[in-house]
């Protein structure tokens, strides 16, 4: 009886120290399969971060790359702004520069035009001819330069009468373009005795070099009195 509680007491001992040492075995086996796993995750989550960081740092060098291109592409496009800006401004100053000259010249014609209107086509200087030529009514601002001048003779006609008196003649004459007198007209004076003879042949004999005013040739009329003394 007392071996029979012996080999069961034995037996229950190996069996409790088989049990336990299984259980050991277990548990370092599962402690070590979760190690493992949490390696495994582990390694896991650190390859998973480092490509999230190099995709992070591809990103932002593939975005450093844009920005640096777009900035490029931003002063390049604002150089090319800035060109066109200075072309178009120096288009513009010739622009301007052509429509000043135009308008001087518009101011200096018209100025021109004006003192064309106030010399010439003022009636109570100048008279237009059919041929376009201007005639001076008055001597006023006029220069002028006689190249032959004769004086009238006393008239034969009067000497062989006897006529002692003065002879006084005042005639109106053109003077044209090429310096000739033309239209002599008897204003007043003696007309007898041969006094308006002499005037005229006296006067056809005359020569005034051209007349020129404002670079233009002109016709001017004179007036004139002529005094007959007998010698």
């Amino acid at each position: 009886m007392n071996k029979f509680y012996i080999l069961s007491a034995i037996l229950h001992g190996i069996i409790i120290f088989v049990l336990f040492g299984f259980s050991k075995d277990e548990e370092l086996k599962f402690k070590e399969k979760n190690t493992m796993i949490v390696s495994i995750k582990a390694r896991k989550a650190i390859s998973n971060n480092v490509e999230i960081n190099s995709k992070i740092e591809s990103f932002e060098e593939k975005n450093l790359e844009d920005i640096k291109e777009e900035k490029i592409e931003k002063k390049v496009e604002k150089k090319e702004i800035i060109n066109e800006i200075k072309k178009t401004t120096k288009k513009l100053d010739q622009s301007s520069k052509k429509k000043l000259e135009v308008k001087k010249q518009k101011i200096n014609s018209s100025n021109s035009k004006k003192e064309i209107y106030n010399e010439f086509k003022d009636q109570n200087r100048f008279l237009k001819g059919e041929d376009g030529i201007f005639t001076a009514v008055s001597l006023d601002g006029i220069e002028y330069e006689i190249i032959k001048e004769i004086d009238p003779q006393y008239p034969i006609k009067a000497r062989k009468i006897g006529y002692n008196g003065t002879g006084v003649v005042k005639v109106n004459f053109l003077v044209d373009v090429d310096g000739s007198i033309q239209d002599i007209k008897f204003i007043a004076g003696e007309t007898k005795f041969g006094f308006k003879e002499e005037v005229e042949k006296s006067l056809k004999k005359w020569k005034f070099k051209p007349i020129l005013y404002k670079g233009k040739k002109i016709r001017v009329h004179f007036e004139k009195e002529f005094k007959f003394k007998k010698n």
